[in-house]
């Protein structure tokens, strides 16, 4: 327990140092076999939030951050949740209906999973509008401290 701690100390100052920066410019799969370049969503804001089937808190923050994309569908805000340890479709899609989300679902591997520096989840990825990461939340946070995060970003004139 104390080695993750201070592996948590060491690694959060170097990713909050990050925002700013331009991410990994990924190029995934979704559940239907597309795939999603992050550099062609130029011009929106892209919330990314990776997750786990086996993380509880993930399973109670979809369904709630649905309802953030319900809300912003129509505005220049694309949202992903990006699995990191699922590639069947077909169970992603059983979850989805089980959990009680619509978000679309990237399937994560193991460059995202190091170039996000995921360690564990939920973590989230605000980007702005030019692709430069505004934020990073680690675990969940409420909707409307996510919201105003969104509504931030949007505003930019970046």
């Amino acid at each position: 327990m104390k080695r993750i701690f201070l592996i948590l100390i060491l690694l959060v100052p170097l990713v909050a140092f990050s925002k700013g920066l331009k991410p990994y410019m990924f190029q995934l799969k979704d559940e239907n076999g597309n795939t999603v370049k992050l550099e062609q969503l130029k011009g929106n804001l892209v919330y990314l939030i990776f997750w786990s089937k086996t993380c509880h808190t993930c399973k109670e923050e979809l369904p709630q951050i649905n309802k953030l994309y319900k809300k912003f569908k129509n505005k220049k805000v694309k949202f992903f949740a990006v699995v990191i340890d699922e590639k069947n479709p077909d169970k992603i899609k059983k979850i989805k209906e089980k959990w009680g989300f619509d978000i679309p679902v990237l399937l994560g591997d193991d460059t995202v999973k190091s170039k996000y520096r995921i360690i564990g989840t939920p973590i989230t990825y605000i980007l702005r509008k030019d692709l430069t990461i505004g934020k990073i939340i680690y675990g969940a946070h409420s909707l409307k401290k996510l919201e105003k995060y969104i509504n931030k970003f949007l505003e930019e004139e970046r």
